[in-house]
């Protein structure tokens, strides 16, 4: 499972990611040790480790044996031999401070704030010291963007620090990237032109990426002038799950931060996953799973909450139940009847939102 995810710096939408408090588990076995992925792409490490010492060795398979082996080395004991993608010590020294931050908060405990407030001024320290020695404190608190732009440029990268992903600071930097120019039909009737900004060779890929071990990350995001797609998120690119799940998807965004330019994100995520239900043909059942294992009904967690509201509103409409979480009912439902009253529930939130004004509407469905 990858994660597709949207950011915010600057004017970019971002991914809600959260802690989630842990549930017991009495069992846990071949059969359901992925479980423990949700809670880690939540930052949630006491559920996950809560899973793991529950993981009797004897009832897994070799791979999740190795998994349980990697969560202890490189949350617990420390002992991990970290692969950085690179030789160069100043890019090493930022990645590592990135992780001890993470771990801080999720491992730790470290008060949210405190860590924040800390960890702010180590980038600042950061800066100063490789990047902007002559600069006041005050000139790199109102620079930070560019600063880090300017020292990934110097070492022939690319990336993006310091906005955050859910509750968290975070590092997304790569090597290389191409732009390709694409042409997107919008399930309301829209056709939009984009660029699609695909990067390779990641040396950081975020902290979800850090915590599930790659087994759920971000595929990508947009801006207002431009998409992002990490590249080997993705098979072929005739293939409904980059042509649905990564380019409407990230293309329902890119027009609605002009449609809806003060729009949250709750509802950003909404639009772009009933985009994909409203067009997918094939893998209609597998995005439906995804929304499942990833929905929380919290307000204050927008992308597992905007999940948890597609999949609600669906169950309404299309099961007469509340939230439907068992995928072989769905199953049972044609992937054209999915894709129509995906549909007419996005435009029914356009024609909400254009009645509360598109210009200056924030929020919807958390206000439900």
């Amino acid at each position: 499972m990858r994660l597709l995810a949207s950011f915010l710096i600057g004017g970019i939408c971002l991914v809600s990611t959260a802690q989630n408090k842990a549930t017991p588990y009495t069992k846990i076995d071949s059969s359901n040790f992925d479980t423990l992925y949700p809670y880690a792409l939540r930052g949630d490490m006491r559920a996950v480790f809560e899973i793991l010492e529950m993981a009797e060795d004897s009832s897994l398979t070799h791979d999740q044996k190795a998994t349980k082996k990697d969560y202890y080395q490189r949350f617990l004991y420390r002992t991990e031999d970290f692969e950085y993608n690179t030789d160069d010590p100043e890019i090493i020294d930022l990645f590592q401070r990135f992780q001890n931050y993470w771990r801080s908060i999720i491992i730790e405990n470290v008060a949210q704030k405190l860590a924040d407030s800390l960890f702010r001024g180590e980038m600042t320290y950061f800066l100063k010291k490789y990047v902007a020695p002559d600069f006041s404190i005050e000139q790199i608190d109102k620079e930070y963007y560019t600063l880090f732009q300017d020292f990934f440029k110097s070492k022939n990268m690319r990336g993006i620090a310091m906005g955050k992903t859910g509750h968290l600071f975070d590092l997304y930097l790569w090597k290389d990237q191409e732009r390709k120019k694409y042409s997107i039909d919008l399930p309301e009737g829209q056709t939009i032109e984009v660029p699609i900004v695909f990067m390779r060779d990641f040396i950081s890929n975020g902290w979800s990426h850090y915590t599930t071990f790659g087994h759920s990350f971000s595929g990508g995001w947009a801006t207002s002038k431009e998409l992002f797609c990490v590249e080997e998120s993705y098979g072929p690119k005739d293939e409904e799950e980059f042509l649905i799940s990564y380019v409407s998807h990230e293309g329902q965004h890119f027009l609605d931060y002009k449609t809806f330019p003060k729009l949250k994100q709750a509802d950003l995520e909404f639009r772009a996953k009933l985009t994909e239900l409203s067009l997918a043909k094939e893998t209609t059942y597998e995005i439906l799973k995804k929304f499942i294992a990833n929905a929380k009904n919290d307000a204050s967690f927008a992308h597992p909450y905007a999940n948890y509201t597609v999949i609600q509103s669906l169950s309404q409409k299309i099961l007469k139940t509340g939230f439907e979480p068992d995928l072989e009912k769905w199953e049972g439902v044609s992937r054209k009847e999915i894709n129509r009253v995906a549909l007419k529930l996005l435009k029914a939130h356009s024609k909400k939102l254009k009645s509360m004004g598109a210009d200056s509407v924030e929020a919807y469905i958390t206000t439900l």
